[in-house]
């Protein structure tokens, strides 16, 4: 398949031709909508070998989208980021996420929608269960690309997608990411010819939610998943699979299982997965492409070969702004013949008031056994 490059002045061109007359483009301009993010991001760790380190990254989101006008619109979106206080050993240990100063122009894409089906063209921050940026960092993962989300089906929502560019969080230079074939998750390939999924949602059933999504990185791997969830009053069952092939590679398969369960304030989570001792587990393309059940606050790594992992956690909710929150992660690695264990707690509160829109959220995670290093990251953002 080739690669299709799209332009954005191509882009501007449909967006000025998608407006009636001059009118109709001053209305959808001036009835507009500017939203963003600040971010102050503090992350360090204690290292059992090596240096111990400390970052603080700032970031700035801020984004336009017009109103729409026989159903077509536009948003563009414009992110910056320093470290300005990061030294040596900082700016090493976090090239890949935290150090990349700069500014992009994340998204900008024309979008239409009828009835019910949206599509969007161009630059747009994006994710499906396989194919997807993470928005976990100061700067965000964006993609580059076209999509269509559609629900005429009854109870069923369907996203096609396809995507050849990623902006990574940063260019490993100290660089904030721009955006190139290379997409960064659990595998990090160069997909020269993009990637491409389907989604689907389906809740038909009450109480009932099943999930499939299928991403081909083309010439590169294919992943599928799978996932069905229960609810009954105040419990939850859940249950995903995973499936991926690469050339040249075993084929492999992941499956977990969780319950979830609300007790007044208080909501208790146990989840088990299981990775084939073949290979690795490829959950997809981007690092939000990353779903399964026994994910940690910091350290976690759930798609190893031969791996199993279980997680048990705590979270007391003390109102609608606050809670507090802990858990332990459990993974036996069998191929290197190590056990290692996370330990984590956790807090986060909404501000109100003069300051509605703040939020402070904090996670601290211990490791034990063959996990040595201790972490901690402080979160702060106010969104407008």
């Amino acid at each position: 398949m080739k690669t299709f490059n799209l332009s954005l002045a191509a882009i501007a061109a449909m967006s000025i031709v998608s407006t009636t007359n001059a009118s109709s483009l001053q209305e959808a301009l001036k009835n507009g909508k500017i939203s963003g993010a600040i971010q102050a991001y503090n992350f360090s760790r204690n290292l059992d070998s090596g240096k111990d380190y400390e970052i603080t990254t700032l970031n700035l989101d801020l984004s336009y989208e017009t109103a729409r006008i026989n159903g077509f619109g536009a948003k563009a979106t414009f992110q910056a980021a320093s470290s300005p206080w990061a030294d040596d050993d900082a700016k090493n240990a976090r090239s890949g996420d935290m150090y990349g100063s700069g500014a992009q122009l994340s998204e900008l894409y024309l979008s239409y929608k009828t009835d019910n089906t949206t599509a969007q063209v161009g630059r747009m921050y994006f994710w499906s269960p396989l194919l997807g940026g993470s928005g976990s960092r100061p700067t965000k993962e964006a993609m580059q690309g076209i999509s269509i989300v559609n629900s005429d089906l009854p109870d069923t929502t369907v996203t096609l997608a396809y995507m050849n560019k990623m902006q990574s969080r940063t260019d490993g230079e100290g660089n904030i990411g721009k955006f190139t074939e290379n997409f960064t998750g659990w595998d990090g390939s160069r997909l020269e010819d993009g990637a491409y999924t389907i989604a689907l949602t389906n809740k038909s059933i009450e109480d009932l939610t099943l999930t499939f999504a299928y991403l081909n990185a083309i010439d590169e791997y294919k992943t599928a998943y799978f996932e069905g969830s229960y609810d009954f009053g105040s419990f939850a069952l859940s249950s995903q699979y995973y499936y991926s092939e690469q050339e040249d590679e075993e084929d492999t398969n992941l499956f977990g299982i969780k319950a979830t369960t609300s007790i007044g304030s208080l909501d208790l989570l146990a989840a088990y997965v299981t990775v084939d001792d073949d290979d690795g587990v490829i959950p997809g393309a981007g690092n939000g492409a990353d779903l399964a059940y026994t994910w940690s606050e910091i350290f976690s790594d759930q798609y190893r070969a031969d791996q199993d992992s279980y997680k048990l956690a705590a979270t007391y909710n003390i109102n609608k702004d606050t809670y507090v929150g802990v858990s332990y992660v459990n993974e036996d690695d069998k191929i290197n013949d190590k056990e290692y264990g996370y330990t984590a707690i956790k807090a986060s509160y909404n501000f109100s008031g003069e300051l509605s829109g703040l939020n402070i959220w904090a996670a601290y995670e211990m490791g034990s056994q063959d996990a040595r290093d201790d972490g901690l990251r402080i979160k702060l953002n106010y969104t407008f």
